[in-house]
């Protein structure tokens, strides 16, 4: 099943979903908080145990968004997903990894690797 938001777009195959955005950049806050409901709707409406983030059209993120992916994985491992990473630019990976996010959400090369976790 395909689903297109205004600022996602998830592909969900049985009980993994696979989330790409939409945007190349996201710099305001009220983007940050509108891209964190669209995914969270994914994730608990669609009964999903694994939610990959593919990164690989974002070039640009604040801080801000990396640290609301902190509380969306302590939500999502409450509800039993497991959420993945995959494929973030060399400029975002390296915020990720100043920020030591790797540490509690695992970051993988390919959208194939997350899935297969």
């Amino acid at each position: 099943m395909k689903i297109q938001k205004s600022k996602i777009f998830a592909d969900i195959t049985g009980e993994q979903a696979v989330v790409r955005f939409l945007l190349a950049s996201v710099r305001d806050m009220s983007e940050v908080q509108k891209i964190m409901d669209e995914i969270e709707e994914v994730a608990y409406n669609y009964k999903v145990t694994v939610l990959v983030l593919n990164f690989g059209r974002l070039r640009q993120v604040t801080s801000g968004f990396l640290g609301r992916l902190i509380p969306l994985n302590k939500g999502l491992q409450q509800a039993g997903i497991a959420l993945r990473l995959c494929s973030m630019a060399p400029e975002v990976e390296e915020a990720f990894r100043i920020c030591k996010l790797q540490k509690i959400i695992p970051l993988y090369d390919s959208e194939d690797k997350a899935l297969s976790g």
